[in-house]
Order: C-alpha cells, then structure tokens, then sequence
C-alpha cells in the first residue's frame, strides 16, 4: 500500500474536521438540551400535574426505553440509507415531539410523550459515532469526537441558564412556563434537522468538497487503519452475532450502563439538589447559574484530557482513572452537608466521569471488527442506556423514601465503581495501540467551535 504523505494526511482530516464537527457540535448540543430539559421543568411541572418523584422517575426513564428498543435498528437503517437521510429524519422527529410535550396534561400523557421522544430519538448517538468511523481513523478519532462531544456538558451550561429565563415567561399568553420551554427548546431540531439532510454527506466518496487527491489520501488512511484493525481483532473470525456478544464487548457496554446512569443523575437531578441546597425560594435565573458550575468546569478539561490520550495513543487508564475519581466525588458529596463541598464534589464528579467519555466511545470500535461496527456500536449504547432507565427510578424512589437526595448520590456513586470495576476485567492489550511502526500520524487538531 503507498505511503500517505503525513502533512497531506493531516490537512485533509483537518478539512474534514472542519466541515462536519461545528455542525455536529450544534446537533449534540440541541439534542442534549431537548433530553435533558425535563429536569428543569420539573421545578414548576411536577406541581403542576401532582407528580412525585418516583412519578417523575418513572418519565425520564420511559424514554430510555423507547431509546433502548430502537437503536440497533435505527443504527442499521443508517447503514443502509446514509447517515445524511437517517440522521436528518432523527433530528426532524424528535424536534416535533419535543415541542408536543408542552401539550401533556398529567402523568400518563406525559410518560407517553417521553416514550414517543425516546423512540424518535433512537439511534441518534451510536449513528454519530458510526458516522466518525467513515471519515476518522482510530487515532485521531478521540479529538475528533471530543469536539461534538463537549456539547454535552456545553449544553449543560446552556441548558439550565436558557431554562431559567424562559421559566420565566410563566403565564405568558396564558401558558406555564414549562409548557414554553419545552416548545422553544424543540423548535431548534426542526430547523436544524432539515439543514443537516442537506448539508452532510453520506461517505468521502461522495465528497464533492473534497477534490481528488484528498479523496484518495483519506480513503488510503481509512483503508490502512482498517486492515490494521481487523489483523488485530480476535473476533475478526467469528459470527457478528458472537461478535457483538462476546466477553469483552459486553464489559464494555456494561460499564457504559453505569456511566450513563451517572450523566442521567447529573443532568435531570442536578436542578433539583442545587434548589435544595439554596433553598425553595431562590429565583430560577439562580437556580440555573449554580446548576451551570460543574459543566462549566468541566469544559476547561476534556478537551484537553481526549489530545492527550489520543498523543500518547493511550486509552485504558486515560478512561478507566477518571471514573474511578468520579465514583469517590459522588460519595463525598452526599456524605457532607455544607452547600459549597457538596457542589464541589459534584463538579469533580462532572468533570472526572464526562471527560471520559469521547475516550470510552472509542473503544467499541477498537474491539469489534469493522463489518460489526454498525451493529456492535449500537448494541453497546442500548445495553449502555439501561443506565438511564435505572438511574432515575433508583434517585426518584430514594427520594421519596428519605426525603433528600445523599442516598441517591451514594447510589450513583456505587453504580460508578462497579463500572470502573468492569473495565478492569476489559484485557489492557486489546485497547493499546497497535504495535506497527506504520501507524497514522496524529493530525493536528480539528479546529473547535
């Protein structure tokens, strides 16, 4: 196979990165916001429609039922249609369900629409990542996702801070203001979903933004990373049924159940605990501000965490540590009483189990042959998001039965350190680097939005 010129190879993965990663980082953070929202309604919904928490419970985590039931098979409807088509209709889908969420009337209606929002959404994260494996090779693939990843906690940011204000417009022509938030906060995805069936494209083959020689440069990368892969697989010769379900896989999407459970619990819970914290009679623009620190934080961090473990091409320990520090966070903030450690044990909790994350989502595909990837990668994120089915009936019901939320983050945290125990039983050889001097070299850094 003809040597890759490495600067020509870093100059294309950066064009790449620079067409598709703003956009993406848009998509994620619009998703995360939507998914998430429901948290901060709850400030004003749950006594609006008489829900406990264990009700609540109960609505957040039928939508990751719905999630769970559709996404190995959203995952292979975008194999067949393109990413362009499938992740379009995605986004378009769960743009119109989020929006009719501001129509529920009780607990029945509303766990009914967030089943429908689950079920719209599925297969929207495994697709993204899928889509990562067409067009970035192993090791540049960790910064690549760490630029749209970080909407996660960015969204986090925005979310409680744009939630707050429009909380705000209570009573406005009439309307709650959770009504108003879940209609403003869906309107984006409709829009956003119609431009994305436009604007990206399906393979590097169909690139017309790509000129020849990049086409050929990329396609060689993507070809020499792949067969060094499937040299490497041990599961190369088996079924994709044993594939998918061998040991090492199921560790993994295992351990992805806990850490899910734990951004669930940072996510929908935080709102509440913080409005504990400072009292039931604090503004929601504060409300939203304190909630905001521990994502705001965690943003100085993982960029810089995922270039450093893509440089020293090093995955286990750059994941496997942090969630161990995460696991010890959670219990130290439910076991002290004052609001400023409590918070601060929070924000190491964000920052040290979400920087691990664009490092964890890589290793699906670094254990699984390529020909597995559509259906291996989106079996690890179903099995995954039994975390965030879990996790809120789990907080919801220790909730009720104490009256706080220490019990809850004690609960978290356990689920933590059981994760971190699984990805020790993951062999550290099967997530190194290959031993070939014919590694790609690390492209430059994409640019971020």
């Amino acid at each position: 196979m003809a040597e890759i010129d490495r600067d020509e190879e870093a100059r294309v993965l950066r064009k790449v990165s620079r067409r598709f990663l703003w956009f993406l980082f848009i998509l994620l953070i619009i998703n995360f916001v939507d998914r998430t929202n429901i948290g901060f309604a709850a400030l004003t919904m749950n006594r609006d429609l008489h829900l406990t928490a264990s009700v609540f419970g109960l609505a957040v985590s039928v939508f990751s039922v719905g999630y769970m039931l559709c996404e190995i098979p959203s995952n292979l409807m975008l194999a067949r249609f393109g990413a362009r088509t499938w992740l379009a209709r995605i986004v378009v889908t769960w743009g119109i369900i989020a929006c009719a969420c501001a129509l529920v009337e009780g607990a029945a209606s509303l766990v009914t629409m967030r089943a429908l929002l689950g079920l719209a959404e599925a297969g929207y994260i495994p697709g993204v990542l899928l889509y990562t494996t067409y067009w970035f090779p192993q090791y540049h693939r960790a910064r690549a996702q760490v630029t749209f990843l970080i909407a996660q906690p960015v969204a986090n940011v925005v979310g409680p801070l744009l939630s707050g204000f429009v909380l705000g417009l209570n009573g406005t022509l009439g309307i709650a203001g959770w009504r108003w938030l879940f209609l403003l906060e869906g309107l984006p995805a409709i829009m956003f979903g119609a431009i994305a069936y436009f604007y990206l494209t399906d393979r590097p083959t169909q690139a017309t933004w790509l000129t020849a020689g990049e086409k050929a440069t990329l396609a060689g990368l993507l070809e020499r990373d792949g067969a060094r892969h499937e040299r490497a697989s041990p599961l190369a010769q088996r079924s994709l049924w044993r594939q998918i379900v061998s040991r090492n896989v199921l560790l993994l999407a295992f351990c992805l159940f806990m850490m899910i459970a734990n951004f669930n619990a940072l996510a929908i819970w935080l709102p509440q605990i913080v409005r504990g914290m400072i009292g039931p009679s604090a503004p929601y623009w504060q409300v939203g501000m304190i909630t905001a620190i521990p994502p705001l934080c965690t943003l100085l961090v993982i960029p810089f965490w995922s270039v450093r473990s893509d440089h020293r091409r090093e995955r286990y320990w750059h994941c496997l540590g942090p969630i161990m520090i995460a696991a010890v966070a959670w219990w130290f903030a439910a076991a002290v009483h004052q609001p400023v450690l409590q918070l601060l044990g929070l924000t190491i909790a964000s920052i040290t189990s979400i920087m691990a994350w664009p490092i964890f989502l890589t290793l699906p595909a670094m254990v699984l042959p390529r020909a597995a990837h559509p259906a291996g990668i989106a079996f690890v994120t179903t099995i995954g998001l039994g975390g965030a089915v879990v996790s809120p009936l789990i907080v919801g019901a220790i909730r009720d039965l104490t009256g706080g939320f220490a019990g809850g983050m004690a609960a978290t945290g356990i689920m933590l350190a059981v994760g971190a125990g699984l990805m020790l039983l993951v062999p550290k050889s099967l997530l190194a680097a290959p031993d070939d001097e014919d590694l790609p070299a690390v492209a430059a850094q994409p640019t971020t939005p």
